[in-house]
């Protein structure tokens, strides 16, 4: 099989790095910027929604294979709780690199899984930087074994990035939502407000395992997570019209919502007990290097591809 005709490497190698220098204001301005939550204000609410219908009428579906997500995923979750990063912060990484992959699908080779690597660097590097106070340096995010990766790669990839989402990175997300579907449909005092939404935060990061960021609406996603997290009850299953009951207050609600959020709550019913009736599978997490070996160590060492060959640089460590 030849090579990929949109392999990263070859992006790198065609995207300019003077563009990096530009002000760091433009990805501010590509859109408006969303507050992380909105409060009991219907109109901007749907306001929201409808920012979110025509964009996802126009979204791209292909996307790269479920291993690589997979392991994509993994390692920018790992990676969230190691630097303490809000839950949004690595639900919007994976989002952007959802966004990538349709738009730009990575046919990876058997050699090319530093690519799928490189990538999920990038995108939590860009995530921090929009949503949290302290960000850390390019060369303190984790490497591993196999992996290196030099600032100004990731650097470009981070372009590549940005250039492929038009520089539009406030994302709308399920977490916008959580604090409005909890005034609006959890009138269970038994269980805190505080819990249901650390409940709903959590179920968000596992879900993108199982659901691709244009799988579904936003708002959807936060009704059905928001149900489950504030249910006292595993065990409750809900009928068509209990659902619409709970959602029945709400001005811009329609039948169209009813029916999404049904095959939505649905769906995460399926995964739950999925989840219950298989292990769940092994997937490579980064791993911190021994301080030293008597062994040699394959190192896959990945310099600027505009200083080398299109092919990443390859160097052994003894």
């Amino acid at each position: 099989m030849g090579e990929p005709s949109d392999s990263l490497t070859l992006f790198l190698c065609h995207e300019s790095e003077s563009s990096l220098n530009q002000d760091d204001e433009r990805i501010e301005r590509s859109e408006e910027h969303f507050p992380t939550t909105i409060g009991d204000d219907e109109d901007y609410v749907a306001e929201l929604v409808l920012k979110e219908n025509r964009r996802f009428e126009t979204e791209p579906t292909k996307t790269t294979s479920s291993v690589d997500r997979l392991i994509a995923i993994d390692w920018i979750l790992t990676t969230r709780a190691r630097f303490g990063f809000q839950h949004q912060t690595a639900y919007i990484a994976i989002s952007y690199l959802d966004l990538f992959l349709q738009r730009r699908f990575i046919g990876l080779q058997r050699d090319e899984t530093w690519a799928i690597r490189l990538l999920s660097v990038a995108c939590l590097s860009l995530a921090a930087k929009m949503e949290e106070r302290i960000v850390p340096g390019l060369s303190q995010y984790p490497q591993d074994q196999d992996f290196v990766f030099k600032p100004d790669v990731i650097r470009k990839t981070e372009l590549l990035v940005l250039s492929t989402l038009d520089w539009k990175m406030n994302l709308i997300t399920p977490f916008h939502y959580l604090n409005y579907f909890l005034a609006k449909i959890s009138h269970d005092h038994s269980v805190s407000k505080e819990l249901v939404l650390l409940r709903s935060s959590d179920s968000l990061l596992a879900l993108t395992k199982e659901i691709s960021f244009t799988d579904y609406r936003q708002f959807v996603v936060a009704a059905v997570t928001t149900m489950l997290a504030s249910s006292t009850s595993s065990d409750i299953r809900l009928t068509r019209e209990e659902i619409a009951n709970k959602f029945r207050s709400i001005s811009w609600w329609t039948s169209n919502e009813n029916e999404n959020v049904y095959l939505c709550y649905q769906r995460m019913l399926e995964i739950e007990e999925r989840k219950h009736m298989t292990p769940p599978p092994e997937i490579a997490v980064p791993r911190e290097p021994p301080a030293s070996g008597s062994g040699a160590k394959r190192r896959l060492s990945f310099d600027d591809p505009d200083q080398t060959s299109p092919q990443a640089k390859r160097t052994h460590r003894l």
